[in-house]
């Protein structure tokens, strides 16, 4: 409890039902390092540790350039696309041509329709025609 009230939170994240305040943690201590190395110097390097800083500096960096331009060209080949996108797109546009479709018929139709709703696929047995011979 003392070392929040002490040391100033690195960070504060306001959301909508409160805040939390993020104090240093041990992510700090290995961005100190990163910048270590980054400071680090190489023409004061000795052979060995300067053969070594160069193959890890070009190592770095041709794999970044190998990530950019992996990134790129699977966006331009398609790959990262899903493999059928067009017949995905093409039945969202028939469903919401055929929703169109049915909501411009309620419209029309104002509820009134020829098939009661509960009767849809029913079978209906024919109309009994009255006849003369059927009376009392």
């Amino acid at each position: 409890m003392s070392l929040k009230k002490d040391k100033p939170p690195r960070k504060v994240i306001h959301f909508s039902d409160g805040t939390i305040e993020e104090y240093s943690t041990d992510e700090d201590e290995s961005d100190k390092s990163a910048r270590i190395t980054s400071e680090l110097n190489p023409r004061t390097l000795s052979w060995g540790p300067w053969i070594w800083y160069q193959t890890a500096n070009v190592g770095s960096k041709s794999l970044q350039v190998c990530d950019f331009l992996g990134e790129h060209l699977a966006s331009f080949f398609g790959i990262t696309t899903p493999k059928y996108q067009y017949e995905i797109d093409e039945y969202d546009r028939i469903m919401a041509e055929e929703e169109e479709r049915q909501q411009k018929e309620e419209l029309e139709l104002g509820g009134w329709t020829d098939v009661p709703i509960g009767s849809e696929g029913a079978v209906q047995s024919p109309p009994t025609a009255y006849s003369d011979t059927n009376k009392f």
